[in-house]
């Protein structure tokens, strides 16, 4: 059971936003785009409040939060609420929001209401609707980015982290302690007997007869007595806190310690629940919504990881986690295409992209559809960018990052750019497709043959398949293959080998750097064409003839360690296409 689909009406900064769910729901986004009032407004769903007047996008409208529940399991509610509940019921789902109409409105004046299938229509609250979403969605876990620690873990709370860790720590002492609980609760016994029984402390007894006597000057014949509840063995938990202690063994208050202690421990406790609330535990209960801004504030790189594994392993109990986050780190490669990109629209209101698992999935016919996931999952870090620079591999990967610095003043991050490899040129084209279906503008950096091989391929369509220059080109490579003593396939382009196992003269990488100096006027042409469609080719084979280096690791190294000690690129072969190519970066 799942929230599978949120859609928020004039809360905060999100105008008119609808949000897919699943367990495991990482939101990224800059900073101020919203990310912290989509949990709130998820929070408000299930916990209801009255919304100051600053949380509404437009006071003049009310602010509505609507939520789809998948797969409700109506078992956990009592018969009553089935019967509220099971009408609105559509293929297993149940559509429900909750309304405030006006800053002004009192607690008992914000709504609840269910979508009927049937009429297409919301309706009034029906009875008891509230009380079971509160089953089937306990008070969800709600923790701020900025929130201090010391609330969700130094103290009990009946929903907080300690609360629910302690909830299981009483299951197990009720399972195995059966004896020593009765001797508990005998003493407990004693204790009430003091209260309210024979034995009653004498002065509570005064305090009565003195408290009476008061209200007698006024009210005469009324009279005052104490009641003390049984204390039970579960309300000494309530009183529980926490203290932390370190190496030298004393323990200190909770609040004593760094926000880096409190935070990691924060967090440690929630990878703790999720272990205890794992398939063994056989909670029946309903789906608890883990809300949590930036958990990753604090924690090292290394925790950072164990806390991604904790929450999803969570996500896939009776807990869904939603959070959001500036860290790679705690998205990982397995969850990046599922990760909700979150950004401000031109009108400042928050807005969602399509998430990549989506945008991927309509691609799935595509023939290197598999290599463009693969590389995409491996990027986490360009959820977190504006510009998106695809590239072939890891030489561009190693050497255009301080190319970049070095002729902007600044990195390609910096202007909230990130350059991500296609481990090949045949997976640049659906990456593209992917990435402009969820609203990215990305750009792509190929070798020369990426002109030849792919982009005039019939399924490209990105050079005419009549182009003079792609086909004086061509001719070029039929006319000097054999004087140069590189073979060609069987589209006229250069191969390693020929159909015998013939290894040829020279690679296709120098073939095409040959061509590319006996033809510059053709070759600008077609690097011109494939411009103007947010492709560069190097138009001198590869960057490395730009660069005047050797094909190997340490002439790029010598050349990067040049461009450090130097501050400029002018040892460069052609150091102004370099310039270039950081312009239209």
């Amino acid at each position: 059971m799942r929230l599978s689909e949120v859609t928020i009406n004039n809360f905060c900064s999100c105008h008119a936003l609808t949000v897919p769910l699943s367990g495991f729901n990482p939101i990224v986004g800059y900073n101020n785009s919203g990310k912290s009032n989509i949990l709130r407004a998820i929070n408000w769903l299930l916990k209801k409040s009255v919304l100051p007047s600053h949380m509404f996008h437009d006071a003049a409208m009310p602010v509505t939060v609507e939520g789809v529940i998948d797969n409700v399991n109506l078992n956990l509610l009592p018969p009553n609420q089935q019967q509220a509940v099971a009408p609105y019921l559509h293929g297993g789902a149940l559509k429900c929001r909750r309304r405030q109409d006006s800053p002004g409105s009192t607690a008992a004046q914000i709504r609840i209401d269910v979508f009927n299938f049937q009429a297409n229509a919301w309706v009034d609250n029906p009875a008891g609707l509230d009380t079971a979403l509160g089953v089937l969605f306990p008070e969800p876990l709600h923790i701020a980015a900025m929130e201090d620690a010391g609330e969700d873990v130094s103290k009990f709370g009946a929903k907080n982290t300690l609360g629910l860790l302690l909830k299981q720590v009483l299951a197990r002492i009720n399972a195995n302690n059966a004896a020593a609980l009765n001797q508990v609760q005998a003493s407990l016994a004693q204790v009430s007997g003091h209260l309210n029984g024979a034995n009653r402390l004498v002065e509570l007894g005064e305090f009565e007869a003195e408290a009476t006597a008061a209200i007698a000057s006024f009210f005469p014949g009324l009279s005052l007595h104490l009641n003390f509840g049984t204390p039970n063995f579960e309300d000494l938990f309530k009183s529980s806190t926490v203290t932390l202690s370190d190496v030298q063994g004393f323990p200190r208050p909770f609040a004593s310690f760094g926000h880096g202690a409190q935070r990691s421990s924060n967090m440690a406790l929630i990878k703790l629940l999720a272990d205890l609330t794992g398939p063994a535990a056989g909670n029946p209960a309903g789906t608890v919504v883990l809300l949590i801004d930036e958990p990753e504030l604090y924690l090292h790189p290394q925790a950072i990881e164990l806390l991604r594994e904790a929450l999803l392993q969570l996500s896939t109990q009776n807990f869904q986690v939603i959070f959001s986050t500036h860290s790679p780190l705690l998205i990982g490669r397995t969850h990046a295409l599922q990760a909700l990109m979150i950004h401000k629209d031109a009108a400042g209101r928050t807005a969602a992209r399509q998430k990549l698992l989506s945008a991927a999935n309509d691609l799935a016919a595509h023939p290197h559809h598999a290599e463009a996931v693969f590389s995409l999952q491996t990027a986490a870090h360009l959820l977190f960018s504006d510009r998106v620079l695809l590239v072939e591999g890891k030489t561009e990967l190693m050497l255009l990052p301080q190319l970049y610095q070095t002729l902007r003043g600044h990195s390609y991050a910096h202007d909230k750019g990130c350059i991500v490899s296609g481990f090949g040129s045949s997976a640049l084209l659906p990456m593209m497709q992917i990435l402009r279906a969820v609203g990215f503008h990305p750009k792509a950096l190929a070798d020369l043959d990426f002109a030849f091989r792919i982009a005039a391929g019939a399924g490209a369509g990105l050079i005419p398949p009549g182009d003079t220059s792609l086909a004086a080109c061509k001719t070029w490579f039929a006319g000097n293959a054999a004087p140069l003593g590189f073979y060609l396939d069987s589209g006229g382009l250069p191969a390693k080998k020929d159909q015998h196992g013939n290894f040829s003269a020279l690679t296709p990488a120098e073939a095409f750097e040959r061509m590319a100096a006996a033809m510059p006027h053709e070759v600008a042409n077609i690097a011109q064409t494939l411009r103007a469609q947010d492709i560069w080719v190097w138009s001198a084979g590869a960057i490395e003839a730009h660069l005047g280096i050797g094909k190997n690791d340490t002439a790029r190294i010598n050349f990067l360690n040049s461009v450090v000690a130097n501050g400029n690129l002018n040892h460069a072969q052609r150091p102004q296409d370099i310039h270039d190519l950081a312009m239209w970066m």
